[in-house]
């Protein structure tokens, strides 16, 4: 079958696409977590407010930690548009769309176009692209930049342009400004891989990656001299319970590299395997082909005796083996930090299908049926369990959805590379539109850092009056438009409730306690059950025991007396 040939409409790529699009798309609406990514926002927020661009802080304290290009774009972004959820996450849903693109055109480059729009699709259906999209932190730019990087090192390599000798080493720049020099060292295993396979050594020691490395030192040099100023030149401020800290160092150095000698203070001591079983999450629906095309792709190289055909390409083993071993070294992990090598992953995936026929293609259907059932049951789980509904709409969607599926998959097998593709990209926009519009949405009101905010702004409470107190959640920040006061004692609260009139304070029982320990008069404006729904728990899914996982929490109007 040649989809070329068909007129758009006929092309069932073109309905695929509009609907992860779509899906993608809903994901700026929704709210924005704690911790990490409300934080974030709330840091972008106090950016904007404030006019420190190169010396970043957080709640008026210096901040080292992350690189600046997400508080750079969204604070811009919020400066265009506005303070909201999807102003936030905008660059990030662009830097996602973009790696999408790269990996399509980086396809074309070696394989089919068939095998490259497929490559596309599967990045673009992956559980942890849409994860990453939702709850936006700094690896979805990383993700971006640097799949975009590679695709430009790749073109360069194979067309000798300047304009892609540039590209590169800009979206390496850009990828460090999104998370240290793991934005460069990907674009270096993938580039190192492909050249060492070819044995290509006098590409590799050229003094033209000198200049490149001279575009990347442009760059990251506005990033530098905040640094230098806001740390190298004041070594007596105390930055992780230490002084003499450089900002440079740190950024260079011991974010990246000292995870994996033990130098951060960063720990968690997640096991060397840990990134394996998130894999067979954040990659669904395709973690089982994956094995199989890491298999297949080393059991080639072997009998290749690790020199590649002319025509073919190792960026993608390289940027993949290579960045999966080195981030599995490091002594503090977390679910996300893998999520840079999906595109990747995707390639790996889509090559092994183009070279799948017969008995392959029958194995790897019934492999994904099995995986499709998982999932579908779990939106069945979703939908008439965790967060019942009886929306009869709902349910004839997927009743209607249920019915094509078993004909197509159960009844009538996929027998090309093709048909399976686009019969799993189908079932993951059941999957994906599932959880951006309904279950994130049954979830997110649980979060009272952003519910009680969003409440207190349709109440038109002011915000110079709000306060916290025992209790803190940077959506209180962000969603109060303005960082909310800290109220570290009874006796604070009552000054601060005399100079204001009155004032609403956020609260846990800990802090209502004290209140009511002291005699301090109030009035509970709003309770609230709160739940971290970036953490989610079987208890918490379950119905019947998701009281027990809630932390009483209170909005309180307090007067002066």
């Amino acid at each position: 079958m040649n989809n070329t040939k068909k007129a758009w409409y006929q092309n069932p790529w073109y309905g695929l696409g509009g609907g992860l699009f779509l899906i993608l798309l809903s994901g700026l609406f929704l709210h924005i977590m704690d911790v990490d990514a409300a934080q974030y926002a709330s840091i972008s927020m106090e950016m904007l407010q404030n006019g420190s661009w190169l010396q970043v802080f957080h709640r008026q304290f210096d901040y080292l930690d992350k690189p600046p290009l997400l508080f750079w774009t969204s604070a811009a972004s919020f400066a265009i548009f506005g303070l909201s959820d999807w102003a936030y996450k905008l660059p990030s849903f662009l830097a996602a769309l973009g790696a999408i693109y790269a990996i399509w055109r980086f396809s074309l480059l070696y394989y089919s176009r068939e095998t490259a729009i497929q490559a596309a699709f599967i990045l673009a259906s992956a559980l942890g692209l849409v994860i990453v999209c939702n709850d936006v932190r700094t690896d979805t730019l990383l993700l971006g930049m640097s799949t975009c990087s590679i695709w430009q090192f790749a073109e360069y390599l194979e067309n000798k342009k300047t304009r892609h000798f540039i590209g590169a080493f800009v979206f390496a720049a850009l990828a460090m400004l999104a998370k240290g020099p793991i934005g460069l060292v990907v674009p270096g295993f993938a580039v190192g891989t492909q050249l060492m396979l070819q044995r290509k050594w006098r590409d590799i020691f050229q003094l033209r990656w000198l200049l490149g490395l001279g575009i990347v030192a442009i760059i990251l040099a506005p990033m530098c001299w905040g640094l230098y100023h806001q740390f190298d030149l004041h070594p007596e401020k105390t930055v992780n319970d230490r002084t003499g800290v450089s900002g440079l160092y740190f950024f260079f150095w011991e974010q990246s590299f000292g995870r994996i000698t033990g130098e951060n203070v960063w720990h968690n001591h997640a096991p060397w395997y840990y990134f394996i079983h998130v894999y067979l999450w954040a990659f669904l629906p395709w973690p089982l082909l994956l094995i199989w095309a890491l298999w297949d792709r080393l059991k080639q190289l072997i009998q290749q005796r690790f020199r590649l055909l002319s025509s073919d390409e190792a960026y993608s083993i390289g940027a993949f083996v290579l960045t999966f071993l080195a981030l599995s070294q490091s002594k503090y992990k977390l679910p996300h930090y893998i999520f840079i090598t999906l595109p990747w992953a995707a390639v790996l995936t889509a090559r092994l299908l183009e070279q799948a026929s017969g008995k392959s293609i029958r194995a790897m259907a019934y492999m994904q049926a099995f995986v499709s059932m998982v999932l579908l049951a779990g939106v069945t789980a979703l939908i008439s369990f965790v967060f019942p509904t009886k929306n009869l709409l709902i349910w004839l969607v997927w009743v209607l959805f249920m019915s094509w599926w078993v004909l197509n998959n159960l009844k009538k097998r996929p027998d090309t590379a093709l048909q399976l593709v686009q019969n799993q990209v189908a079932t993951m926009l059941m999957v994906l539109g599932t959880l951006n519009l309904y279950f994130y949405p049954n979830l997110l009101p649980y979060q009272s850092t952003s519910a009680l905010m969003l409440q207190a702004r349709a109440d038109h409470l002011p915000a110079e009056k709000m306060a916290f107190f025992r209790r803190h959640g940077h959506a209180l920040d962000f969603y109060n438009g303005a960082l909310l006061h800290k109220m570290d004692s009874v006796g604070q609260i009552r000054a601060f409730a005399h100079q204001q009139g009155e004032m609403y304070l956020y609260t846990n029982e800990t802090g209502k306690t004290e209140l009511d320990s002291a005699g301090y008069p109030y009035t509970v404006y709003c309770r609230f059950g709160h739940f971290q729904v970036a953490q989610l728990k079987p208890a918490f899914l379950n119905p019947s025991s998701r009281s027990s996982t809630l932390e009483p929490v209170y909005l309180l109007k307090i007067s002066d007396f």
